[in-house]
């Protein structure tokens, strides 16, 4: 049974939100009928400050246990919330906060798109005396299902990790600085939201309720906590057409920004955009969010990037970019860019001309040559016949003799050569036909150094919004220069090799 508002004054004044209604006779459109129990609830909700202050500063204890992490295995009908709710007893806003480190951590841009088999690391959380949450990165144990007895008071939780968590206000004052320019705000829109009409006045205090600008001049209000009523919403809604409510909180950076960008209006969005720049090398830029303001953006070649995550891409990246037509902007960014562990020197081999691929392949292996040296097949003996044969290479590496020769399709030479391996010389013969990948592969062989010709990801980290590819050899052996050497013929343009620097890597042409 529903009581129709007649003859009746209401001001409320809740979480920075002030409404009277004076009196209507009219019969009022169905929206705005309330359920006696709303009527009830927005009594609750109109209370003095000192009462929330007073609420805040209790000490809550939570039965909640920690739990240990391990590896889940997605079910069918398993969502991220589901998992972290269900089996590990967190709260919604827990599960909030703590998405987007379980994102991070197994790589997952689509929370929505888990595929049933799918291996999930989940870290253990340890219970603090405080009743905050401490994550722990050991994750790998086994896959243990904790459901807390109790819930876990959500105005404590805090989680504590290895990164830097931002406060909502934080991450709304990142925010707003990147969308102030995205869409230049006009001075009318940074104005209190006011409605008047002749039966009601409704006032928002800007800093409990943020506003950003729409494309279309209107503006974005932003409900971070929930705490707008369905019956101000329907009144905002019914005056102001131009106004979008927007109600993710900011904490899930990601799904904060994504709430923000479909209620802007602009003329294209798309999660999850890749990019990819050259073949072999293959530079692949990620961004969780493309943006085309308007439908000439990509003519113009005025396209936007916005990256929610952690990690920065590299000046080099954003300087690439922009060139392309591309504006970067990453409002949560704090971390420097990803650093890679394994930063072996890359040789580049650019000769064409076998000889001088032989010498500089041996030359990355920091090994001493000799050019056209004399080897002896029968030394002289008692017989007074000495038989000595041209090596166009030879080097000495690990207490091992190694030779390197061209076969020019004389067999008596081939024999030679031959017989020089039954004398423990290890002996490298070339075709005219052989290229870099050929002659690499005679020599690490004969060398016993492990290593494949393929293209590798060279740079890949789950919290870089980027990777790179290159084709060659990644070779790894004691005897190498640093343990470990990288070998390509591929050439390398500025940006590639920018890239490959500021991630710790050495270039070296040869």
């Amino acid at each position: 049974m529903f009581v129709k508002i007649k003859n009746i004054f209401i001001t409320a004044v809740c979480a920075g939100m002030s409404l009277s209604i004076t009196s209507a006779h009219a019969v009022m459109d169905s929206r705005f009928e309330l359920d006696p129990q709303t009527l009830e609830g927005l009594k609750k909700t109109v209370k003095p400050h000192h009462a929330g202050k007073k609420r805040a500063s209790r000490t809550h204890k939570s039965s909640s246990p920690s739990f240990k992490g391990g590896v889940y295995t997605v079910k069918s009908g398993d969502h991220l919330y589901k998992i972290l709710m269900r089996d590990y007893g967190l709260s919604n806003k827990e599960a909030e906060s703590f998405i987007e480190e379980i994102k991070i951590e197994n790589n997952i841009f689509d929370i929505k798109r888990l595929k049933v088999g799918q291996k999930i690391n989940i870290p253990s959380v340890q219970r603090l005396s405080d009743g905050s949450l401490k994550l722990h990165q050991d994750v790998g144990g086994d896959n243990r299902n904790i459901t807390g007895s109790g819930t876990i008071p959500e105005q404590s939780f805090k989680l504590k990790s290895s990164f830097k968590v931002l406060s909502e206000q934080e991450a709304i004052t990142r925010a707003r600085d990147v969308w102030d320019r995205i869409i230049p705000p006009k001075k009318e829109q940074q104005k209190p939201l006011t409605l008047q009409a002749s039966t009601f006045s409704l006032a928002l205090d800007p800093e409990r309720y943020p506003s950003f600008t729409r494309m279309d001049g209107g503006r974005i209000l932003l409900d971070q906590n929930g705490t707008i009523p369905p019956l101000v919403k329907s009144l905002i809604e019914d005056k102001d057409a131009s106004v979008r409510i927007v109600s993710e909180a900011p904490s899930g950076t990601k799904r904060f920004m994504s709430s923000l960008l479909e209620a802007a209006g602009f003329y294209s969005v798309e999660e999850n955009f890749s990019m990819e720049f050259g073949v072999d090398p293959k530079l692949t830029v990620q961004a969780d969010f493309k943006v085309e303001k308007t439908a000439e953006s990509l003519i113009k070649q005025d396209i936007i990037l916005i990256n929610s995550g952690r990690t920065a891409l590299p000046a080099s990246i954003d300087e690439f970019l922009k060139k392309e037509g591309f504006s970067l902007y990453e409002p949560f960014t704090f971390l420097k860019p990803f650093a890679q562990s394994d930063s072996r020197t890359i040789y580049c081999i650019s000769s064409k001309k076998q000889h001088e691929m032989i010498d500089s392949i041996l030359s990355a292996f920091a090994v001493v040559l000799e050019k056209d040296r004399s080897v002896d097949v029968f030394a002289a003996d008692n017989n007074g016949i000495s038989l000595a044969v041209n090596a166009e290479r030879y080097f000495e590496v690990g207490g091992q003799r190694y030779v390197v020769t061209s076969f020019d399709g004389n067999p008596i030479n081939y024999t030679l050569f031959r017989i020089l391996e039954t004398k423990g010389y290890n002996v490298v013969i070339l075709d005219a036909q052989d290229d870099f990948r050929k002659i690499s592969e005679k020599i690490i062989s004969r060398m016993k150094i492990k290593g494949v010709f393929a293209k590798y990801d060279l740079l890949q980290d789950k919290l870089a919004g980027y990777s790179l590819q290159l084709s060659g050899f990644k070779l790894d052996n004691a005897l190498l220069p640093g343990g470990g050497i990288f070998l390509t013929d591929r050439a390398m343009d500025r940006i590639i090799r920018d890239v490959f620097t500021e991630n710790g890597f050495n270039i070296e042409n040869k």
